[in-house]
């Protein structure tokens, strides 16, 4: 488990036809309604069995300090979960951790990529996402040097009933944010 890989390039792919599919306009007032919303989008295009290890596509609700080093819990991790046992340790097994802030500020930008690089960090996520909904701003230029490289940033707005998803590769380029 411990030199499982899996392709960014089709998460991504398949990441931005989700964000393409949510079309209901109540799920762009509401970070929440967007996180449901995009869970089911994802679980459409994800069969079981065709990543390393079977991960799952979930909400993160339980980060312990003393289990996983840090409190952080993004909006959306892929990862197989360590007690199925096939991982030595918590940073196995973890393929993308995924921040969703809706219209975000800044502040709250360089937040969120301060907390996808700490998961990086500490867990080794090798993919990060940053998703500012109901915004046509993906924020790319706040991200952190630590992440550069593996992060993609969208920006998905609802216009004329019709999701709108812009998307950036943060690289050497962008500014460095706060870590």
């Amino acid at each position: 488990m411990k030199n499982a890989q899996a392709s960014p390039t089709r998460f991504v792919t398949a990441l931005t036809q989700a964000l393409g599919g949510i079309n209901e306009e109540r799920s762009f007032q509401d970070e929440r309604s967007f996180q449901g919303a995009l869970l089911q989008e994802l679980a459409r295009r994800f069969e079981r069995g065709v990543l390393p290890g079977d991960p799952i596509i979930e909400e993160e609700y339980q980060k312990r300090l003393r289990e996983h080093g840090l409190r952080i819990r993004p909006d959306i991790i892929v990862h197989v979960p360590f007690d199925r046992g096939l991982a030595e340790g918590r940073d196995e097994g973890n393929f993308v951790a995924i921040e969703l802030k809706r219209r975000a500020s800044e502040k709250a930008a360089k937040k969120a990529f301060a907390n996808l690089a700490q998961m990086k960090k500490v867990l080794k996520y090798p993919l990060t996402i940053f998703i500012n909904v109901d915004s046509e701003r993906t924020l790319c230029d706040l991200c952190p040097k630590s992440i550069i490289g593996q992060t993609f940033c969208f920006a998905v707005r609802l216009e004329d009933g019709k999701s709108i998803v812009r998307m950036e590769k943060c690289n050497s380029e962008a500014e460095d944010g706060e870590e």
